[in-house]
């Protein structure tokens, strides 16, 4: 229990060292300072200052109550739909562009996994796509393995775009109209089959 709280508190304290001062600022020196601890110890629990960055997604998943992962009869399927995509995208904007940029950068050098599903999350957002299809609330009749997919792909993408004019976009706003397209209309992102085309 000991290791996992230093550990813990390792990424903790980078993400805020991060965040403070920006990602390239901050050494592993620095990092050893904050947490009181000395390089092999650092090292002992993390490969590089480079392995922190795929942490920080991971947490996201954590983050979410368990509770999240039922559908109550009544539920809002779409509202609760676009809650799921909105907190990735809510979590990507408080890392800040700079650490994001840095998640991005870090799997395009050594894939990391970073942005790998987490099957529990997949299967109640295609759930929720399903039931708001049947609804009416969703009017896309593409295969909903297929739209969630591509929520997925344009959250990544948004992120992205986000990152390159260092935050300065609408994130939030400007995926939430465009996701919202894809679901009422049937384009041509998705085709009959349900494959991306």
């Amino acid at each position: 229990m000991k290791r996992r709280k230093l550990k813990n508190e390792i990424i903790q304290k980078s993400l805020d060292l991060f965040r403070q001062r920006g990602y390239d600022a901050v050494s592993v020196q620095d990092i050893c300072d904050a947490c009181d601890i000395t390089k092999p110890t650092f090292y002992k629990y993390l490969a590089s200052k480079q392995n922190l960055l795929s942490y920080f997604f991971s947490s996201m998943s954590e983050a979410i109550p368990d509770d999240w992962y039922r559908i109550p009869e009544g539920t809002d399927c779409y509202r609760k739909l676009m809650e799921g995509y909105l907190m990735f995208m809510r979590h990507a904007a408080g890392l800040g562009a700079d650490l994001y940029n840095q998640v991005f950068i870090s799997n395009l050098v050594e894939y990391m996994g970073t942005f790998n599903d987490v099957r529990a999350f997949t299967d109640l957002m295609v759930d929720l796509i399903r039931e708001a299809q049947e609804t009416g609330q969703i009017q896309n009749s593409s295969d909903p393995k297929s739209l969630y997919k591509v929520g997925v792909g344009m959250s990544l993408g948004y992120g992205a775009f986000w990152c390159l004019n260092e935050g300065r976009s609408s994130l939030l706003d400007d995926f939430s109209q465009d996701l919202d397209a894809v679901f009422m209309h049937n384009c041509p992102c998705t085709t009959q089959t349900g494959g991306l085309a």
